[in-house]
């Protein structure tokens, strides 16, 4: 579900929004709704990287692979496809770590804890 809420809210936001909005979506989506955190990394990581290949590919299809190739060959890629695909993957991983983020932030806000043990808490710095 959280991968659809992605998704959808990507596309949409996407039209109008910059780029980066691809990172504050899973956070917002997976600070929201609780998962653990596989799920929240994955999430986010399908959640943009379909909609970015899917998007990517609506273009290099309605172009026929004209826009995508051209581009491909600045980067010294052989074809747009594998240009899709590489982008699919840097969107991904943005997406993927922003999900991540937003869990544990939820996590830490609901725990109440930092992660760091206790004993590593009221270690005295220096000799004051």
């Amino acid at each position: 579900m959280n991968v659809a809420i992605i998704i959808i809210l990507s596309v949409i936001l996407q039209l109008a929004a910059p780029w980066w909005v691809i990172a504050i979506i899973p956070f917002a989506v997976l600070l929201w709704r609780p998962t653990n955190s596989a799920k929240a990394f994955w999430s986010g990581f399908l959640g943009i990287g379909m909609s970015w290949l899917l998007y990517g590919y609506y273009f290099h299809f309605i172009s026929d692979g004209a826009i995508s190739d051209r581009v491909a060959g600045i980067f010294f890629l052989p074809n747009g496809i594998l240009l899709l695909l590489l982008a699919a993957l840097a969107g991904g991983l943005v997406g993927g770590f922003s999900g991540l983020s937003g869990f544990f932030i939820r996590r830490l806000f609901k725990d109440g804890s930092s992660g760091i043990s206790s004993r590593s808490r009221n270690v005295p710095i220096g000799n004051a």
